[in-house]
C-alpha cells in the first residue's frame, strides 16, 4: 500500500513512493509463516512495515542503525547501490512512517520481522546490509534464519560482550537521548569530515522528511543496553555461517574499531575493509570506495 506524500522529487525521483507491506515475525529456525487475512485470528498483530524498492541486479537488503530511518540512507549513496542491486530498505516498527511495534522490542523480534518482511518481499538470497544496530538484527536474522540470508555486509557494527570495547558514556547518552536529531548526532557519525556530514544534513533537509519518535530512541536505546550487557548475543557469533565482509571507518568512536577486528576473527571466513580517516558515518564519507568494496564482495 503506497504511502502518501512520500514521492520523492528531482534526483531523488529514483526513491518513489514509500509502501507499507503487512508482515508476521517468523519463529527462530522456521522457513515460512503463514500471514493471517483481514478478519483472521492474529491479523491485529501483523506489523505493516514501510519500504522503498528500486534498482536492478541481486537484492540488497538495508537495515538502519539506532536513531535513524530511511531517509537517513543518503540518496547519492543509494543511487550507486541501485546501479548493481535491487535496493530495499525499510522502517524499523515503530519507526519512520512504519507503524508501532506490536510486541515488545528485542533484538530476536526484530531478526524475525527482517525474516518476515524477506518473505513479504519475495526477496531471493539477499545481501543483508545493517549499519550500527541494524548490523546486529542483521547479525541475528543470520543465526535465527540462515536461510532468508545469502551474505552480511556489517557497517560499523559491534555485538558487544565483554570483549568488545564500549564506546565513551558521552557518546551513549547522545543517542540515547530523547533530545536526539541528525544535527546534534552528525558530529558523531563524521570525525572524519565535516564535509561529507554538511552534505549528508543537507540531503536529510531536501528529501522526503519522516521521524523517529521518543519511543522509538527508548526502545532502541534498550536494544543497545542489551547488546553491552553481557556476553549471550556476542556468544552467538559462531553460528554465523554465511559471507560476512565488516566493515568500518579507522576513526569511528561509536561502534571503535577494534569492535569491527572481533567480528572479523569471530565469524568464520568474515572479510575486513577499512575505510582510512571516516567515522562512524564511514559509508557515507567514502561512497565510492565503500559500494566498491561491496561489489567486490558480492561478485
Amino acid at each position: 500500500m503506497p504511502v502518501g506524500g512520500t514521492l520523492a522529487g528531482g534526483s531523488d525521483s529514483f526513491l518513489g513512493l514509500a509502501k507499507r507491506v503487512p508482515i508476521v515475525a517468523i519463529p527462530d529456525g522456521r522457513l515460512t509463516a503463514p500471514v493471517p487475512v483481514p478478519g483472521a485470528p492474529g491479523y491485529v498483530r501483523l506489523e505493516h512495515v514501510a519500504f522503498r524498492r528500486f534498482g536492478s541486479g541481486p537484492d540488497l537488503l538495508l537495515i538502519m542503525g539506532q536513531d535513524g530511518s530511511m531517509a537517513w540512507w543518503q540518496p547519492s549513496l543509494v543511487a550507486l547501490l541501485a546501479q548493481h542491486y535491487r535496493v530495499t530498505m525499510f522502517d524499523l516498527p515503530g519507526i519512520g512512517y512504519s507503524q508501532p511495534a506490536t510486541e515488545p522490542v528485542t533484538l530476536d523480534w526484530l531478526a524475525d520481522e527482517t525474516a518476515g518482511l524477506v518473505q513479504a518481499l519475495s526477496l531471493s538470497h539477499p545481501t543483508v546490509l545493517g549499519w550500527g544496530l541494524g548490523g546486529d538484527i542483521a547479525l541475528a536474522l543470520a543465526e535465527r534464519h540462515p536461510a532468508s540470508v545469502g551474505a552480511l555486509v556489517l557497517v560499523d557494527t559491534s555485538a558487544g560482550g565483554s570483549a568488545a570495547r564500549a564506546p565513551a558514556p558521552s557518546t551513549s547518552a547522545l543517542f540515547s537521548s530523547r533530545w536526539a536529531t541528525p544535527s546534534s548526532l552528525a558530529p558523531s557519525l563524521f570525525t572524519g569530515s565535516t564535509t561529507a556530514g554538511s552534505a549528508w544534513l543537507s540531503a536529510l533537509s531536501s528529501g522526503v522528511p519522516d521521524n523517529v519518535t521518543q519511543a522509538g530512541i527508548a526502545e532502541e536505546a534498550a536494544l543497545e543496553r542489551y547488546i553491552w550487557s553481557g556476553p549471550a548475543f556476542a556468544g552467538g557469533l559462531s553460528a554465523v555461517t554465511v559471507p560476512t565482509l565488516v566493515v568500518y571507518g579507522s576513526e569511528d568512536t561509536v561502534c571503535p574499531v577494534p569492535d569491527g577486528a572481533l567480528l572479523v576473527r569471530a565469524i568464520a571466513g568474515a572479510k575486513a575493509a577499512v575505510l582510512p580517516s571516516a567515522g562512524y558515518g564511514s559509508m557515507f564519507e567514502d561512497p565510492s570506495q565503500f559500494v566498491a568494496a561491496v561489489e567486490q564482495f558480492t561478485a
